[in-house]
């Protein structure tokens, strides 16, 4: 069992990098959002990950072992794509929506690395440290719903606009046939 703690230790050193990256992160994308929710949505885990740290560091203390992390590269990477929507795209609805999916992959990081971790402490019968890891796996859970909500809500609006110009278009289409015709009329008289 020892080279299982080895291995959860060093899950834990992972995903203490990964949220230290985040709490870096997030303040950058909440002013990358146009949304007022997802701008709020995005400071509120600012404060949900900066516990989740903490908690991080209450496992390391049942575990007897430092807090100390380990280089996460796949948070890096998602975190790059997220930077990189907001450096190629306009801010607007459809950024937006691109921003919550770089997101939700940050979420479904989380959700599979603190799964994988408690699993490790079930097996180890660290029950404390199965408590802590639960506790977070549940609010990367509510996290990726919440911004699955407000996408839902952008989609909306998107779907509300389209065919608002829809409408705009098949009303402008009777007038400018009229106009046409008008037009064909007024040069058939002059010839």
């Amino acid at each position: 069992m020892e080279a299982l703690k080895k291995i959860l230790v060093d899950e834990l050193r992972d995903l203490y990098s990964a949220e230290k990256q985040i709490v870096s992160a997030l303040p950058k994308l909440a002013r990358g959002a146009e949304s007022d929710e997802l701008k709020a949505a995005f400071k509120e885990h600012l404060e949900v990950t900066k516990a989740q740290v903490t908690r991080l560091e209450e496992a390391f203390e049942h575990l007897q072992q430092k807090a100390r992390a380990k280089a996460c590269k796949g948070m890096e990477g998602l975190l790059a794509e997220g930077t990189q929507v907001m450096e190629e795209n306009e801010e607007g609805v459809e950024r937006d929506l691109m921003l919550i999916g770089a997101a939700q992959k940050v979420e479904h990081y989380e959700i599979a690395a603190y799964g994988t971790a408690r699993t490790m402490a079930e097996h180890l019968n660290l029950n404390e440290v199965v408590e802590l890891l639960s506790s977070t796996l549940g609010e990367e859970e509510e996290t990726d719903e919440k911004l699955t909500d407000i996408a839902e809500q952008l989609y909306q609006s998107m779907s509300e606009e389209s065919s608002d110009e829809e409408d705009d278009t098949e009303e402008a289409e009777p007038a400018r046939a009229t106009r046409a015709a008008a037009a064909g009329g007024a040069r058939a008289k002059s010839r």
